[in-house]
């Protein structure tokens, strides 16, 4: 893993990605890469980020993609297969950018769709898993 400040601008050339990094207590430790949801960007994670990296000792590693956050805008609408984009092409090159060795790719609703289709669609052995996220509201109805 680079050598990252805890927050800034990942410039990927096309485009500028909002990030934030919390590094592992231990050297060599595998990083967990957290894909955000539809409507996400690394400031709505909250404190999920450092309780995870608290409670694993793991490297957190975490991005808005283009047009959220404070991250390069997009032109709307987007098109409708613009998760494969997202995984095929935005998503190997954050994890170049970030000197990505080894880890799980953690997505939440949108981005456990991206998390899947990078797995499927390209043959990496640094990932050594996948969690996938989705909330569901769940209410008691009344009879």
């Amino acid at each position: 893993m680079l050598n990252l400040s805890e927050t800034g601008l990942l410039d990927l050339g096309d485009q500028r990605l909002e990030y934030r990094w919390i590094a592992p207590r231990r050297a060599n430790a595998p990083t967990l890469v957290l894909l955000h949801e539809g409507l996400g960007c690394v400031g709505l994670w909250g404190d999920f980020p450092d309780r995870l990296a608290a409670a694993t000792g793991l490297a957190v590693f975490l991005y808005s993609r283009a047009g959220y956050g404070a991250s390069t805008s997009v032109s709307l609408p987007r098109p409708l297969n613009y998760m494969d984009g997202e995984a095929k092409s935005v998503l190997p090159r954050v994890l170049e950018a970030i000197g990505f060795e080894r880890g799980l790719l953690i997505g939440h609703s949108d981005g456990a769709s991206i998390a899947a289709i990078y797995a499927g669609s390209i043959e990496d052995h640094r990932i050594a898993g996948l969690v996938l996220i989705a909330m569901l509201s769940l209410r008691k109805q009344n009879a």
